[in-house]
């Protein structure tokens, strides 16, 4: 199952983008994130995905691996673009019945996919390249200020590495159970909608136990390596900017003011 979802698994490799300082590539991958909510033309977008496409290139991640990130967002993509195409008000199109086909709609459809595919690859490009301890390290780097205001940057970088590391395992776990349970005569895949959701609720049980599992596994692991709450902790690889990065940021921005600059007739 693991090999079946790409999303927060990190994949070694002497890339480029490995080598990047992870508070680098924290700050440039959120921003692009935010950026994509004010590119307004096809134009720009196509900047942005040439963009990401040869992101995906230097990284060298394995297509197979890129099209299984977009797998979980499948679902929410085609029911946003349909939601937006029909019930978006504007210049009808089509019309068959209740049903209307907007000018608007359609536009707004398409931009709404383009920017959740483009999140999806941005994510899998973050957390592919990156360790967990190098994003524990630098979303604890990047928040950091925050403790000013005493806020727990530290705790919270931790949670945010633990949950995108242990997505990938929780899925492998839901397929072990399910098989299991097929094995025992179960039936996921017959019947109605509302069945089908109804049969995958055996599942929620034992992988809630095995994932508190996990989690106190972690917890005494981790407590047994002197790890303490709030306690000041030293790091074996300290973290400094070079060359490579500050071109990084560099092409990054150019590449921003490109997509936001470019004219287009949509």
């Amino acid at each position: 199952m693991r090999a079946k979802f790409a999303l927060g698994q990190y994949n070694y490799s002497d890339s480029f983008l490995h080598k990047l300082d992870p508070r680098v590539k924290i700050i440039l991958i959120f921003s692009f994130v935010i950026f994509l909510f004010f590119v307004k033309t096809i134009s720009g977008y196509l900047i942005l995905f040439i963009f990401v496409s040869s992101l995906i290139v230097l990284s060298k991640s394995e297509f197979s691996s890129v099209m299984r990130s977009l797998k979980p967002i499948l679902f929410l993509l085609v029911f946003t673009a349909i939601f937006q195409v029909f019930f978006t008000p504007g210049a009808v199109l089509f019309q068959w019945h209740f049903l209307k086909i907007t000018k608007d709609g359609l536009k707004l459809a398409t931009y709404i996919s383009i920017r959740l595919i483009l999140l999806s690859l941005f994510t899998f490009i973050l957390t592919s390249t990156t360790s967990n301890i190098e994003l524990t390290n630098g979303f604890e780097a990047v928040i950091s200020p925050l403790k000013v205001f005493r806020f727990p940057a530290e705790e919270v970088s931790l949670m945010i590495s633990i949950s995108l590391r242990f997505v990938p395992v929780l899925f492998e776990e839901a397929d072990r159970i399910m098989k299991a349970q097929m094995s025992r005569g179960a039936e996921f895949n017959k019947g109605s909608l509302i069945n089908r959701a109804k049969s995958f609720l055996p599942l929620l049980l034992p992988l809630l136990i095995n994932a508190l599992n996990r989690a106190d596994k972690l917890a005494v692991a981790m407590e047994a390596r002197g790890y303490v709450i709030g306690k000041k902790r030293t790091k074996y690889k300290e973290m400094r900017l070079g060359r490579r990065d500050y071109i990084s940021v560099a092409v990054s921005v150019l590449i921003m003011l490109i997509a936001i600059g470019i004219k287009g007739k949509i």
